[in-house]
């Protein structure tokens, strides 16, 4: 948590200079008596400019939001007796499920990339993707540690070179042409 703190503070810093001068604007038309005036004359100008100040304020607030919330949830994840249960936590709310491990569909490798680099990711992979699990993180996951989560799961697995299918489907990101 304490890593992202530059970035959040960064990010504070940069929205700040956005909303500034649009509530400046904001504070100078309410208070100007001119202003008022010629946006009670014609009132799509005020319209124009509540809604300019809406869009500016929302490209840094959801942004801001987003990072807020992954900044400050967690996720916690019991696998036994063939039971998967999860604790999703973040500031508003916690939310508890379980599904038994049969429920799911294997493991499968998925590339995450960032601008840091490159990352695979073992994923127990459920028909619902709010349901996946990210079992392990690394730069390299190989087949032999892929055999050992299959193995102590007892689920099949899908090496990252080959796309993974939901009961037999293909992939909707895959193009048929190709496939």
């Amino acid at each position: 948590m304490l890593r992202e703190i530059p970035g959040l503070a960064l990010l504070g810093t940069l929205a700040a200079f956005i909303i500034a001068p649009q509530l400046g604007l904001a504070i100078y038309a309410v208070a100007s008596p001119d202003v008022r005036s010629a946006m009670a004359a014609q009132p799509t100008i005020a319209i124009e400019l509540v809604l300019a100040l809406a869009f500016w304020a929302g490209l840094v607030v959801w942004p801001m939001r987003s990072l807020l919330l992954a900044l400050f949830s967690d996720r916690f994840v019991d696998i036994r007796d063939g039971e998967v249960q999860v604790v999703d936590r973040n500031l508003f709310s916690k939310t508890r499920w379980q599904l038994p491990l049969e429920a799911y569909e294997g493991i499968a490798v998925r590339v995450r990339s960032s601008i840091s680099g490159a990352r695979q990711e073992a994923v127990l992979m459920h028909s619902d993707r709010s349901r996946s699990i990210i079992l392990r993180s690394a730069e390299h996951i190989g087949r032999g540690e892929l055999e050992e989560l299959s193995r102590l799961l007892g689920l099949p697995y899908a090496m990252p070179e080959l796309p993974f299918r939901f009961a037999g489907e293909v992939s909707s990101r895959e193009n048929p042409v190709a496939a």
